[in-house]
């Protein structure tokens, strides 16, 4: 029975290892144009900025290794069915669920190295990416200017630039603020713009050129509108960015104790909202290691699926599995749904599926066996 659980092992072991190592170089791509971005276009350190870059890989290993164990597994056991080996072990009189047992052990030993490292290792990462990105603004607060995403960084004004050029200038920008707490909105709209910035005395100079400045008048009810041909913003950054000891942890940088803790104290509602579900998120991922290897264990068997027929089941799988995990943290956010369903019942409906599809390979029945033009199928 070693040899067997050994062979099963090395069959899906590589498979694993090639989709963590490609899963994770697709979701780290479109961080590469960042990279470059602050690399060249912001003259941001490179030392800095590869930390940055690093400190983002925890958070996409927390996903992508899950949904590694999920396309390994599919591909192991499809081509174990397909090529009819599966048919040999029961012939030697080995029980399928003796096939599936040894991968299940290695989905838990995951699952506990998982539960380890999104208690210690991706809250670390997290807050050494903020640590690191608070300390590239603090050196160069352009970096915080992109183009086409709302811009918050600056306190009391909010920026949204159409277009950035290689040469630093803005094209069709939009600024939103208020002069004071109570007062209107205020939104300025300009043709171009431009940073200039001193970061020795933390201060930023934001230029517009040929706009116009709208904001409404509650006292005489009218709309007033001003134009300017050149309009300068004097940006103070010593509030944000003055101490690296006035970063403060969120809950994304907390251990599962921290968050435990804080959901306890806080009275905010939203907040504690926000603390469940992630401390629920945390645990439900590792424990998607052994779920999904139950669920497409027999699935493969089931569908004797291999090679790229098998790899496009798999990413369609993982495709279905995300839109419910986000589906049930949605739902958790806006409180139509409990944060410990939200997060579980991806994995528990997986649970109870793979469980009725292990009942069919053991049966050796075919959802198909009805159906015309299918194996087994009628016609």
């Amino acid at each position: 029975m070693r040899i067997t659980y050994r062979y099963i092992l090395q069959e899906m072991a590589p498979t694993f290892l090639v989709a963590v190592a490609m899963l994770t170089f697709l979701f780290m791509t479109n961080r590469v144009f960042l990279l470059l971005d602050l690399i060249l276009n912001k003259k941001a350190p490179l030392g800095d900025t590869l930390v940055l870059y690093l400190s983002l890989m925890p958070f996409v290993l927390s996903f992508t290794i899950p949904m590694s164990m999920m396309v390994a597994t599919l591909l192991a056991f499809g081509r174990l069915s397909s090529d009819m080996e599966v048919t040999a072990f029961k012939s030697s009189g080995i029980h399928v669920f003796h096939l599936i047992a040894p991968v299940l052990v290695f989905g838990m030993v995951m699952t506990g190295i998982m539960l380890f490292f999104n208690d210690r290792i991706l809250p670390a990462a997290n807050y050494a990416f903020k640590e690191t990105h608070f300390k590239i603004l603090q050196k160069q607060a352009n970096v915080a200017i992109r183009e086409r995403i709302f811009i918050d960084q600056f306190e009391g004004y909010q920026f949204y630039i159409d277009h950035l050029s290689p040469d630093g200038l803005f094209n069709q920008v939009k600024m939103f603020n208020r002069w004071s707490g109570k007062a209107p909105l205020q939104t300025t709209v300009a043709k171009t713009g431009n940073l200039e910035s001193d970061p020795q005395k933390y201060q930023m100079f934001f230029h517009l050129n040929d706009g116009v400045m709208s904001w409404e008048n509650n006292n005489y009810q009218t709309y007033n509108r001003l134009y300017f041909q050149h309009y300068t913003i004097h940006l103070k950054l010593e509030n944000q960015l003055a101490k690296m000891s006035d970063i403060k942890k969120d809950y994304e940088e907390m251990t599962l104790g921290e968050l435990s803790s804080e959901i306890g104290k806080t009275t905010d509602e939203s907040r504690e909202r926000s603390l469940h579900i992630e401390f629920q998120k945390r645990i439900s991922m590792p424990f998607a290691c052994v779920i999904l290897i139950w669920f497409c264990a027999p699935l493969g068997l089931w569908t004797r699926s291999k090679g790229f027929i098998g790899f496009i089941l798999g990413l369609a799988m993982i495709f279905v599995y995300y839109l419910m995990f986000t589906v049930g943290q949605i739902m958790s956010e806006r409180g139509v749904m409990d944060p410990v369903i939200g997060c579980w019942w991806p994995n528990l409906l997986l649970f109870v599926v793979g469980a009725f599809i292990y009942y069919l390979v053991v049966s050796e029945n075919s959802a198909f066996k009805n159906l015309p033009g299918f194996p087994g199928g009628k016609g």
